[in-house]
């Protein structure tokens, strides 16, 4: 693996390319030429621009705590969940992933444990310290409607409507 300092900076130019010109601009000779490093040096780390990309989102930052408590803890995590995966370039980013995750099941495996099953145990915890009976079951229904429509390009929950769905529910599970 690359330097720290090296892989940082190519972590920086995915990311920043793909702000700048979008996830098509995505080339071992752009992040190259954007990180200033050699084309051997990306391959010497990641055998391909998703393995790059996927290692960029996965380095992202966590999110801040919040100061909420019970339902509105949840709210707040899926509220900055749903603004996270709206915004660009994340948004395109995730749905080149996407695109990856169906054909190829080492990108799937490193989805699912590296960015999916960190933020699912964090919304289970915050669901079961909400008081769900079945915090696993609760959160797949939470989640569930997020994904369709992020997936399908609908319009995401905002304010009241994604708190009326997180009380829904969550009164499912009393």
């Amino acid at each position: 693996m690359a330097r720290p300092g090296t892989v940082k900076r190519v972590h920086t130019a995915v990311l920043d390319l793909a702000r700048r010109a979008g996830p098509t601009a995505l080339t071992m000779e752009g992040i190259a030429a954007e990180a200033g490093v050699g084309k051997q040096t990306l391959y010497r780390s990641w055998p391909s621009v998703t393995a790059i990309l996927f290692d960029a989102l996965a380095q992202g930052e966590e999110a801040p705590p919040t100061d909420e408590q019970g339902a509105d803890s949840v709210e707040a995590v899926l509220g900055a969940a749903i603004e996270e995966i709206s915004a660009e370039p994340q948004c395109s980013l995730l749905r080149v992933l996407a695109a990856s995750i169906q054909t190829d099941e080492t990108v799937a495996q490193e989805f699912r444990e590296r960015l999916l099953a960190p933020q699912i145990a964090e919304i289970r915890d915050l669901v079961r310290e909400a008081g769900a009976r079945e915090p696993a079951r609760v959160t797949e229904m939470l989640l569930a409607p997020i994904f369709y429509r992020w997936f399908m390009r609908l319009p995401q929950f905002q304010g009241q409507e994604l708190t009326g769905h997180v009380r829904a529910v969550m009164a499912l599970d009393r």
